[in-house]
């Protein structure tokens, strides 16, 4: 088979894939996992049924597969981020809003991106809070245990006399604000009669920072004393 031919079945098999995971995306924002079908992201990515499932086998894996393409790259800076500021605190242990501004400004700078990215970005944010328990363990598993733990680790650098209990506590409250503030990121102009501006992503980022780092330590005093 001829080079170019290969090139060009390999680019529409990717085309077709993304086609796919995009229809996914909007699918899931729009309606949960229960709202996804095989034949209806087949239908909106233009191709048939039996692509979707070629390429990812069941609705799961392309769930999976879609979250996966989104949440990554959010999670690979969030490790740069730590790396690059244990470097420069030559390995030393990390204020909390070093540690936080890890987690959040990756996240911030995706929301950033356009109006599009931003609404869709909140719309999945949205689904933690509404999807079955099981499928929040299964994404929990695939996309977050290892990065949490990472955090977790840094986090007891910075409060090597706390329990470990008492980290958990805390970060799962970080996260909770986190999550709820990017999903819910749209009442802020109704809630504030127009005071605050939505589109402020800067803003909003380096307030939760502060909001999340003040709070966690004022925990974490409390419950070593």
């Amino acid at each position: 088979m001829p080079e170019s031919t290969v090139t060009t079945i390999r680019s529409d098999s990717t085309n077709t894939k993304n086609r796919l995971l995009t229809a996914t995306e909007r699918l899931f924002a729009s309606h949960g996992f229960a709202g996804v079908t095989m034949r209806g992201v087949a239908d909106r990515a233009r191709t048939n049924i039996a692509s979707a499932h070629y390429h990812y086998g069941s609705k799961e894996g392309m769930v999976l597969a879609m979250l996966k393409r989104r949440i990554d790259p959010i999670n690979a800076n969030r490790l740069k981020y730590l790396d690059n500021s244990r470097n420069l605190s030559g390995n030393q242990p990390l204020a909390p809003r070093e540690i936080f501004r890890a987690l959040i400004l990756p996240i911030c700078h995706e929301i950033a991106k356009c109006s599009t990215s931003r609404d869709n970005l909140a719309q999945l944010v949205a689904r933690s809070f509404t999807e079955p328990v099981r499928f929040i363990q299964k994404m929990h598993q695939h996309f977050f245990r290892e990065v949490s733990e990472t955090f977790v680790e840094e986090l007891h650098r910075t409060y090597p006399n706390s329990e470990k209990k008492d980290i958990y506590w805390n970060l799962h409250l970080v996260i909770a604000s986190m999550l709820g503030t990017f999903a819910q990121h749209r009442r802020l102009n109704d809630f504030s009669k127009g005071l605050c501006d939505e589109n402020d992503v800067e803003d909003l980022g380096n307030r939760l920072i502060e909001f999340v780092s003040t709070g966690f330590e004022a925990g974490i005093h409390t419950y070593s004393k």
